[in-house]
């Protein structure tokens, strides 16, 4: 008897605990670039957001992109005996459009500090992006090598 009094209080701590840990990025913290975006005017913020877009959707574009020769990549990779040759090719064209990724965010990067006269920080170090990551001993949550790098008008 005691024991089926103890599944509803159980159950109950188990939800929450849950839901505590449903933050926007997987992350705790919420404070992805709030330093930078503090501060800046009405307009200001609206340039930002417009850049921002534009900037992901220039950004998606190339992601989608990249997909497709990493999928054609490992097609020609399946196939025995491997194309060098095709390989080498489908190699230049995966560096080339992540050298343009590369640029798309430097330039980013560059506008958004001329919109708000300020640097910009290259990750917020808050959240999983510090150098302790998610959690006390964890590797955290960070991004990967093809990820796209945080909006700083996430917090508009």
């Amino acid at each position: 008897m005691y024991f089926r009094h103890l599944i509803l209080p159980l159950l109950l701590v188990l939800i929450l605990a849950a839901g505590a840990q449903a933050y926007k990025g997987g992350c705790p913290g919420q404070g992805h670039y709030q330093d930078f975006m503090s501060g800046l005017t009405p307009e200001q913020q609206e340039k930002v957001q417009k850049l921002t877009d534009v900037h992901h959707e220039q950004l998606f574009a190339l992601h989608k992109e990249l997909k497709a020769k990493h999928e054609a990549m490992e097609t020609l990779f399946a196939a025995v005996p491997v194309d060098k040759a095709a390989v080498d090719k489908a190699m230049a064209e995966v560096n080339e459009l992540q050298a343009k990724k590369a640029k798309l965010n430097a330039d980013y990067r560059i506008e958004l500090t001329e919109i708000t006269g300020k640097p910009v920080p290259l990750e917020s170090q808050r959240g999983c992006a510090g150098a302790a990551g998610c959690g006390a001993y964890s590797s955290g949550a960070g991004t990967g090598a093809g990820d796209a790098p945080a909006s700083p008008a996430q917090t508009l």
